[in-house]
């Protein structure tokens, strides 16, 4: 655990970031946009590690020792979700890590509830907080995108009421359900790098709207499960 007074140096002792995207304030509690939070809850529970997140310039922190010493930062910006680049980009700079050493989770509306997936890089395809991550550090970093699907057509909104809507409870059980698989692709990622996390995870989270469509592109736009694209070189 971690203050806003350590030095560049104990900042230095991190091996991996693990950040999740969500909305600081209890009106934002329980809401899709802070799927990323949760999912760092999860990750602390796999790992039965208590919750002791500490503050740091623009966001709150937390570090977990993992496998043969790896020191992981889990990180909660708290900029507001547009703004998750500005928090990220000077624990880069402390670090001395490279994107490619960053995982982000985040809520996605690309994908049906119950679905989630990994890819490394790519674009934000319209998610503001990944959008700043992007501007701010570059688009080489492994992603964990946890499906919310798109609101009904009876919804009394637009997309950003929707993702900060609070999650009803029938809905609130799937994501209940996948956290635990989420939270292993955390660990594998760290573990075993993006490769083979990616492949894992991508199967194991398997669905039938990854099926391609009659057009023979993917549902989502993404790469179909288990198959894994454009990655970086495994230290």
């Amino acid at each position: 655990m971690m203050a806003d007074n350590h030095s560049n140096d104990e900042l230095g002792g991190i091996d991996k970031l693990v950040v999740g995207l969500g909305n600081p304030g209890s009106e934002f509690t329980g809401t899709r946009h802070n799927l990323g939070w949760r999912a760092l809850d999860a990750f602390l529970k796999l790992q039965e590690v208590k919750k002791e997140f500490k503050p740091l310039k623009k966001c709150r922190v937390q570090v977990v020792t993992v496998g043969d010493h790896i020191d992981v930062l889990l990180v909660r910006p708290t900029t507001y979700m547009n703004l998750s680049g500005t928090a990220l980009m000077p624990i880069l700079d402390r670090t001395g890590l490279e994107c490619e050493d960053v995982l982000v989770v985040h809520d996605d509306m690309d994908l049906d509830e119950g679905r989630a997936k990994m890819r490394y890089g790519g674009g934000a395809a319209g998610h503001k907080g990944v959008l700043n991550l992007i501007e701010h550090c570059g688009p080489d970093f492994t992603r964990i995108k946890i499906g919310i699907g798109v609101h009904p057509e009876d919804f009394d909104g637009d997309g950003a009421d929707w993702v900060l809507e609070k999650i009803d409870p029938e809905t609130d059980a799937i994501f209940d359900e996948i956290m635990p698989t989420i939270a292993e692709g955390i660990l594998r990622w760290v573990l075993d790098g993006t490769t083979k996390a990616t492949t894992w995870f991508n199967t194991e989270l398997r669905a039938p709207a990854d099926e391609p469509s009659e057009d023979g592109e993917p549902l989502d736009g993404d790469e179909t499960p288990g198959e894994v694209t454009d990655l970086p070189d495994e230290q």
